[in-house]
């Protein structure tokens, strides 16, 4: 070898030991560890949100600030702004509500109604008598009557009235010693009637109140499994955003990577040591990166608008120019798995499981009152009164309490329509509904025990490949430290240990990505048994 050919060969080992050594060994520290670390901001509780006008520099590409300020948000920020601003949140808060006043038009049937008549009326005829030939009859009337009428819950009803008239006449057979002109009655009345078959009982009656509760019970379920759904898309869709930012940091290293060797065999082909093609190949492998940062990029927006969807930010249209930079970090912390108790728990907690059982509940009493329906009417209707007649008004009260003047009656009616197919079939519906009830319950019973099932194998399966991407990322480790030391020694080409490199970059987005749905899967796990607004430390 002649001394311009060892100068040329040193010259180009010393260029490409530089090309590797920033990204690997200067840097291996930060190169072969995954890029979780980032910046923390603790926010408190109550919702104070900071917004950043100017940031330290960090590593990543989206650290600049907008025109109106980047968004630090940790999740436990986001899950709270979304249980206050999500929309369909706020339209399943209403239904509680509304259910709640059905409660009081259902129990309004047993409230006592009071009524007042005043009544007056004049009438002038004429008369003929033969003895005192054609006279005038006159003839006034006043009434003042009050009544009280109540529904029982036992099945009866009863009415308290109390009439008072005033009569005046100019007959001459009203008049005293005759009779008393003006004259003044009161007539005081107790009506009561009592369902013996039909509509007898505190249950029957009381039914439509239960059902009501039952229905308000069940929009507040409802709401709970909104409230839920919301949570859990808010994590899915936080996590989905943590992943996409690391997942960048991971691309523009591997697109650095690409270049470094694109310029490396740029110097390798000026010193006549490789041929042109190997800069075309590298400008090649440089431009396939360049499409996987834009993906990267367009993922990052792309999870951020679903974040702002979900959590409706309540600053209107600017809020989409802004930039949201999670505050949390991904966690990874083995959560110990018990699928029976998981099970067990879902029964308990899930929030449609529950408003299933209150359906049956309230199918099993329609069905009471559409089976008491098919008895006949059998009443015991009776009332007792007082009576008063007097010359002065005043005085017709004495003898109305004096109990000198009393009236009573007592009777049964039994009514009982033939053939009562509408009762029949009402029955039959009744029934035919609490089957389905009962059915749909065990149904949801099943799809909730596979549903955990389902979800407990998942974070377990999770598990186990956040292990096996930790072990490839170790092995990828491995392979770059081996490739570097040969590379140094000059049995390998600068080409292998980029390889090599870019594959300890997957290997890293893998982790990142196992992790993500380990977290993911977590907060459905949660959900799935219904104890997602417990492990937020939140109450509806």
């Amino acid at each position: 070898m002649t001394a311009l050919q060892r100068m040329v060969c040193v010259w180009t080992m010393s260029v490409m030991c530089l090309a590797v050594l920033p990204a690997g060994v200067a840097g291996a520290e930060d190169s072969l560890s995954p890029p979780f670390a980032r910046s923390r901001v603790e926010v408190s509780d109550d919702m104070r949100l900071l917004v950043v006008q100017s940031m330290p520099q960090v590593e990543s590409s989206r650290t600049e600030p907008t025109e109106v300020g980047d968004l630090h948000l940790s999740l436990r920020e986001a899950v709270l702004l979304a249980l206050k601003n999500n929309l369909d949140i706020a339209i399943a808060a209403y239904n509680p509500k509304i259910k709640s006043e059905d409660i009081a038009i259902a129990k309004a049937i047993f409230d006592p109604t009071f009524s007042l008549t005043l009544d007056a009326n004049r009438t002038v005829t004429p008369t003929f008598n033969v003895l005192q030939g054609t006279q005038v009859s006159e003839i006034e009337n006043r009434d003042v009557n009050t009544s009280l009428t109540q529904k029982l819950p036992f099945g009866a009803s009863y009415t308290v009235s109390l009439t008072n008239n005033r009569f005046d006449t100019n007959s001459a057979f009203a008049q005293p010693p005759q009779g008393f002109n003006p004259s003044y009655k009161t007539f005081l009345t107790l009506s009561l009637t009592q369902d013996l078959l039909k509509n007898f009982g505190v249950d029957v009656n009381t039914a439509p109140i239960k059902i009501a509760r039952n229905n308000q019970a069940i929009s507040v379920t409802q709401f709970r499994q909104q409230a839920n759904q919301v949570i859990t898309s808010v994590h899915s869709t936080y996590w989905s955003l943590v992943f996409a930012i690391e997942n960048l940091e991971v691309q523009k290293r591997s697109l650095r990577l690409a270049r470094e060797l694109e310029d490396l065999n740029k110097a390798r082909v000026r010193a006549g040591v490789a041929a042109p093609v190997e800069v075309t190949q590298a400008e090649a492998q440089a431009a396939a990166r360049v499409q996987d940062v834009i993906l990267a990029e367009k993922a990052i927006k792309d999870a951020e608008d679903q974040l702002k969807l979900i959590v409706n930010f309540p600053d209107g249209e600017r809020i989409w120019a802004r930039t949201v930079l999670p505050a949390d970090t991904l966690p990874f912390e083995v959560a110990p798995m018990n699928t029976d108790a998981s099970v067990q728990e879902a029964l308990e907690k899930r929030p449609e499981y529950a408003a299933a059982k209150l359906t049956l509940q309230n199918s099993d009493l329609d069905l009471r009152v559409k089976r008491n329906q098919l008895l006949p009417s059998l009443q015991l209707q009776g009332n007792v009164g007082l009576n008063g007649l007097n010359d002065s008004a005043g005085s017709d009260l004495d003898r109305l309490t004096s109990g000198d003047f009393t009236q009573w009656s007592a009777a049964l009616v039994l009514t009982y329509p033939l053939g009562n197919r509408s009762a029949r079939s009402a029955f039959t519906q009744a029934r035919l509904s609490h089957d389905q009830a009962g059915t749909s319950l065990l149904n949801l019973k099943r799809q909730i025990i596979s549903q955990v099932r389902e979800a407990v194998r998942r974070i377990e399966a999770d598990v186990r490949r956040v292990e096996a991407t930790k072990a490839a990322r170790a092995l990828a480790e491995e392979q770059l430290r081996v490739e570097q030391k040969r590379l140094e020694a000059g049995v390998t080409t600068t080409f292998n240990v980029l390889s090599f490199q870019r594959d300890l970059a997957v290997a890293q987005a893998s982790e990142i990505q196992a992790i993500t749905t380990y977290n993911q899967d977590l907060a459905n796990l949660d959900l799935q048994k219904g104890t997602i607004l417990e492990k937020n430390r939140l109450e509806l």
